[in-house]
């Protein structure tokens, strides 16, 4: 399958030669991390490398206070010399003062006809590797945007005692993002199969307002934009962090092909749970833990998490990191190990001998019929494909690793009895290379060139 066959038959959970993965969008400040850990020099170079299936594409967004769709409102109240306070969603916005619906007009809305280049958006998007499944990366946060138009917990409030307010601020935020969303989908038509969109709902133990208060106040937005993004033919990936299982029928009745992440830590979000419950309607992105597991954990580690979770959804899930931000407290050989997990790729080995004056019947005589036992062994340390070649003198080895320690493998067939005996028959009829390693009886050899 090529990236685009498998991340449609992941999402529509159908057969998959392997599910399809994506590596989220990696913060600033790993970025340069990645990149020196798998010596590449840029973002196209490294997808090439992990061969991951998704391409994140954000709509480009200018405006005079915000480079980023995400941030397209400036809500931050004011100090007194005209400056923006340095603000968090928990920090004080626009609206926190009042209380009639007529205030929505009071703040100064931006156009994003204005601010949207649809030549810019066609341009993005073209600019994608031939081959990814791309995914218009919109956000359209209108629930976000709504708590900090007033600050959180103000916003959380107003919910309740000035319900008519609280719906005419998410309901501006919402035709903002179907206009804006409308000139990017119209400008790469054709050029899409996938449309994130994002709303964080949850916290680690639950919602952050109750399914009832959503299905009144965020949901009918939610709704406009799943449906506009249908309209162009597209997949829905739906964004929420945190624990968020009460309102997963929800999104499944309201259209969604996938929720992003399964944020493995949060509560009743376990991989094992959703699956059970929903995996038959609805496919999931994420699912390997960013918070601890990616940062604290063992490539062997996170390999046996890959592992789980490919017997558990042998289709329906993009593995992915549970959060879309790789953060620079990730270890890097974790992000590694994950694609390689993903895809069952092997390490591969090749090492030279010399065969001994006069022993090379001898040694193909022994090779003619290995021991069952010693066979046994070489499967149980995890080698598959072993092959000994011999030309001019010399034996070359091959062999693929498919586990997730090397050094135990090796060292748990140099205990073996049976393997030990072996040994006392083939050693004598090798002659190691003077240019080997320490502790190498093979010698190692330099891979200089691979392809599928």
């Amino acid at each position: 399958m090529n990236h685009i066959e498998r991340f449609y038959a992941t999402i529509e959970r159908r057969p998959v030669d392997r599910p399809a993965s994506w590596l989220g969008i990696p913060d600033a400040g790993a970025i340069p991390l990645l990149y020196k850990h798998f010596g590449v020099n840029d973002m196209k170079a490294l997808k090439a490398c992990i061969d991951d299936d998704i391409y994140p594409v954000e709509m480009p967004y200018h405006s005079p206070t915000s480079n980023a769709i995400y941030a397209a409102f400036d809500f931050a109240k004011r100090k007194s010399d005209g400056s923006n306070e340095e603000r968090t969603l928990t920090a004080p916005g626009f609206f926190e003062d009042y209380t009639d619906a007529s205030a929505v007009d009071l703040f100064d809305w931006p156009q994003p006809e204005k601010y949207i280049d649809p030549e810019e958006c066609r341009r993005v998007v073209e600019d994608v590797p031939e081959g990814y499944a791309v995914m218009g990366v919109v956000w359209s946060a209108h629930f976000q945007d709504v708590c900090a138009a007033f600050g959180m917990e103000d916003a959380l409030v107003k919910m309740f005692i000035a319900p008519d307010l609280f719906k005419a601020v998410i309901d501006r935020s919402t035709d903002f993002y179907l206009r804006a969303n409308e000139i990017f989908y119209k400008a790469t038509q054709g050029k899409l199969h996938a449309v994130l969109i994002g709303n964080d709902f949850g916290s680690q133990q639950n919602l952050m307002v109750g399914p009832e208060q959503l299905r009144e106040f965020v949901f009918p937005g939610t709704r406009r934009l799943i449906e506009q993004a249908k309209r162009y033919g597209l997949k829905v990936i739906h964004h929420s962090c945190g624990s968020i299982y009460d309102i997963i029928p929800d999104l499944i009745e309201m259209g969604v092909d996938a929720i992003h992440p399964i944020q493995a830590l949060a509560t009743r979000m376990e991989p094992e749970r959703l699956n059970r419950d929903f995996g038959s309607r609805v496919s999931f992105c994420g699912g390997v833990d960013a918070q601890h597991l990616m940062v604290n954990g063992t490539p062997k580690e996170v390999t046996a998490k890959i592992r789980e979770l490919k017997e558990l959804f042998p289709t329906g899930l993009i593995i992915s990191p549970s959060h879309e931000a790789i953060l620079p407290d990730t270890r890097m050989e974790n992000v590694e190990a994950l694609f390689r997990a993903v895809k069952g790729e092997a390490k591969r080995y090749g090492s030279v001998i010399k065969v001994a004056p006069g022993k090379l019947e001898e040694y193909k005589r022994l090779h003619a019929a290995v021991w069952p036992s010693v066979l046994k062994m070489i499967h149980e340390c995890n080698l598959r494909n072993y092959s000994i070649y011999y030309k001019d003198g010399y034996l070359f080895s091959y062999y693929e690793y498919i586990g997730d320690d090397y050094a135990a493998d090796m060292a748990k067939m140099a205990a073996d009895p049976e393997t030990q005996r072996w040994w006392t028959f083939c050693m004598p009829c090798q002659e190691p290379l003077e240019t080997r390693a320490e502790g190498e009886w093979w010698a190692d050899m330099e891979e200089v060139f691979h392809t599928e």
